[in-house]
């Protein structure tokens, strides 16, 4: 595993990076034109498959959109929407059953894992057509560790404190105020004290905790220990995992009493009604807001814990779209599809519906200014993970670490969750 997770080193920390620093030449105003190829757009309709995980909000009004966008380029596209949970909780069994043509997924090892056990069909057809709509680090995530192209990469979003300006100017906290972990304990005292839940926790889906546990453990003991432990080079009987809980388990008592029952949109609803403060999530969690409290969102790096560190890690995850093994059959239409998927003309009509960061370098970029506080985010990042399911394992990451952090979030003794971490990632066969 120790190539695998160097290879991707390489491409995460510059392929954001990348990203922002094209932002900057880019001119932000309407949809360009699609890049459809001319053969697929003056062929004959054609019918493709695909398995979507994007059923919460406002994933359904995005899915109706685009798919009628693509009608009306002549692909017609029988869609499959999946719980989003369920989806990435059953992957492997539905890649090794009868899976659509083209299916929603992640970059990164999650991606590769996939490609390597032969459940993914190669594109490098197609990406010799629109390579150049993305940039070297968008284009490394998207190969697979034999040189092939995988992924048509989307879109991508940063992790960070996300929060309502309103509600924090009326408990009197500053958020650039902020710096370290004490500074965050002692914001969070204030708004206990006002009858808030001080931080929206949610891991009903067993996956929203990854994402704080990162964080923590980035900030804790550095990018490179992370990375060692999500590829197994580092031992999770290593005494740093103790102190990544106990930084954690200060944060509990200003948490969610029962994150269990709270799915990511329910924990960012108590933000957006104002019952929490803050929540620690990708910023996905703008497609919640409704316009008119769009403009109240804010984020703000998770604060220091070891100086030594700083801020200097975050996870910003890269979205896109996978052919599966049925692709081979109906692989014109399906890197069509994909082709589309990958346009400004698709992220036009999805910002049109809940702005976002695209990874086509041709996208336009929102100038309102949470946007634009994700990419100044990125900008003074150094390290850029994926995030713990997309650079583990995924036969560790969600049957094994997603139920070990709710142990742990519902009181579980975190020296013996690491003990079992430790027997269970030793146990798993060869990757």
């Amino acid at each position: 595993m120790k190539e695998i997770i160097t290879e991707n080193e390489v491409s995460r920390r510059s392929v954001l990076k990348g990203a922002a620093a094209g932002a900057a030449a880019l001119t932000v105003g309407g949809v360009g034109a699609s890049t459809l190829g001319a053969s697929a757009a003056s062929a004959a309709t054609v019918n493709v498959s695909f398995g979507s995980n994007n059923s919460n909000g406002p994933g359904p009004e995005q899915d109706a959109a685009w798919t009628a966008a693509a009608k009306a380029e002549g692909i017609n596209v029988a869609l499959n929407v999946v719980d989003h949970n369920n989806f990435q909780n059953n992957i492997n069994s539905y890649l090794q059953g009868t899976p659509d043509n083209v299916f929603d997924w992640f970059s990164g090892y999650r991606m590769q894992f996939f490609a390597e056990k032969g459940l993914l069909t190669p594109i490098d057809d197609l990406w010799k057509k629109i390579g150049s709509n993305y940039t070297a680090g968008f284009t490394g995530a998207s190969t697979g560790l034999d040189g092939k192209k995988y992924l048509v990469p989307t879109d991508w979003y940063p992790w960070a404190i996300h929060y309502r300006k309103s509600v924090w100017k009326k408990a009197g906290v500053n958020p650039a105020s902020i710096k370290t972990i004490a500074d965050l304990i002692n914001a969070c005292k204030v708004f206990k004290s006002k009858g808030l839940v001080p931080i929206a926790q949610a891991d009903k889906g067993g996956w929203e905790a990854q994402g704080v546990f990162d964080i923590i453990n980035m900030r804790t003991n550095g990018f490179k220990f992370h990375m060692d432990l999500t590829a197994g080079r580092a031992s999770w009987t290593d005494p740093r995992v103790q102190k990544v809980f106990a930084a954690w388990k200060s944060l509990l008592p200003y948490s969610s009493a029962h994150p269990l029952d709270l799915g990511d949109q329910d924990a960012g609803k108590l933000v957006i009604q104002k019952k929490a403060a803050m929540i620690i999530m990708g910023s996905f969690t703008s497609g919640l807001y409704s316009k008119a409290d769009y403009p109240d969102l804010a984020l703000i790096p998770f604060p220091i814990i070891a100086a030594a560190n700083g801020t200097d890690s975050i996870d910003a995850p890269i979205d896109g779209v996978l052919a599966s093994t049925t692709a081979a059959s109906n692989l014109p239409a399906s890197e069509a599809l994909m082709e589309f998927i990958g346009s400004t003309k698709f992220s036009g009509i999805i910002q049109a519906i809940s702005p976002g960061l695209f990874a086509n370098k041709n996208s336009s970029v929102p100038s309102d200014p949470f946007i634009q506080s994700q990419v100044k985010l990125v900008n003074s990042t150094k390290h850029v993970a994926q995030f713990f399911d997309r650079d583990s394992r995924p036969d560790f990451a969600g049957p094994i670490f997603g139920p070990a952090l709710q142990k742990f979030l519902t009181g579980g003794d975190s020296k013996a969750i690491a003990s079992n971490l430790k027997a269970q990632w030793d146990a798993l066969p060869p990757a």
